[in-house]
């Protein structure tokens, strides 16, 4: 008789820049940990910052494209490969639950995985031996748009897989300071404002990301901060956050990342 796969909460992770791949930082210590202390999935669903389409996209089965979507930084990143793939059963079950909540899926053989995937997975999940599939950041989404995108996939994670959004609670790259500076007072006030609201479990809490305390400094653009919102709302309403691990890179970057519990 098979054995059902324990239900694995879902996660939020920062990726930082591309070369969080290559350093030894605080943040690239705990995703190493993360993964040889963690349950091991059974597959790994996750939302990039860096896929934003037209529409809503699901990786097609088959080899997974590693994705250097970056220029000017040191040759060997380039030399990575992060060689997931995306199998046929996972690829199905998310689509037909994303169908079933009305939701019209593309399937994408194209794009792969980008930084802001295969960065944090090839640190948590080295060798890219668990299944993976990507899917899209729809243009113009909003944080109440993905929590319910997340509520859409939420029973997969009773299949064992590890649901994941990818982006970072403070993106601003036209505010970074050398590596090793104080973390600006201006992310650390909006990383307490987010805390606040994670803490009350409602997505009501962000449909005004305007009024937080320097949102467009911290968030030029929100692709970034929205992933956070597809954890979530894989976890559901109510669900307490767990702050896994905090740093600042650049001065201003924060390196963040949340487990919720279902």
């Amino acid at each position: 008789m098979k054995t059902a796969p324990e239900p694995i909460q879902p996660v939020f992770f920062a990726h930082g820049a591309p070369t969080l791949a290559l350093a030894d930082t605080e943040a690239s210590r705990f995703l190493k940990s993360f993964g040889s202390e963690g349950k091991r999935p059974k597959g790994i669903l996750i939302l990039s910052a860096h896929w934003e389409t037209e529409g809503l996209r699901l990786s097609a089965p088959g080899p997974l494209r590693t994705y250097h979507d970056f220029r000017g930084f040191p040759a060997e990143l380039y030399d990575i490969s992060y060689p997931a793939n995306a199998v046929e059963d996972q690829v199905d079950e998310t689509a037909k639950r994303l169908e079933a909540a009305g939701y019209d899926v593309e399937l994408d053989s194209e794009w792969g995985l980008d930084h802001g995937a295969w960065v944090p997975l090839s640190l948590a999940f080295p060798g890219a031996g668990v299944p993976v599939t990507a899917l899209s950041l729809p243009n113009g989404s909003t944080p109440e748009t993905v929590f319910n995108l997340g509520r859409a996939v939420a029973p997969l994670k009773e299949q064992g897989v590890l649901i994941i959004g990818s982006g970072s609670t403070t993106h601003n790259l036209r505010e970074i300071h050398p590596q090793g500076s104080s973390a600006q007072q201006w992310a650390v006030d909006f990383d307490n404002w987010l805390d606040v609201g994670l803490e009350k479990g409602s997505i009501d809490y962000f449909t005004d990301l305007e009024s937080a305390p320097g949102f467009r400094r911290n968030h030029p653009t929100e692709e970034h901060l929205l992933p956070l919102f597809f954890a979530l709302g894989a976890a559901g309403s109510g669900a307490p956050p767990e702050l896994l691990h905090r740093s600042y890179e650049y001065g201003s970057i924060s390196m963040s990342y949340f487990r919720f519990a279902a």
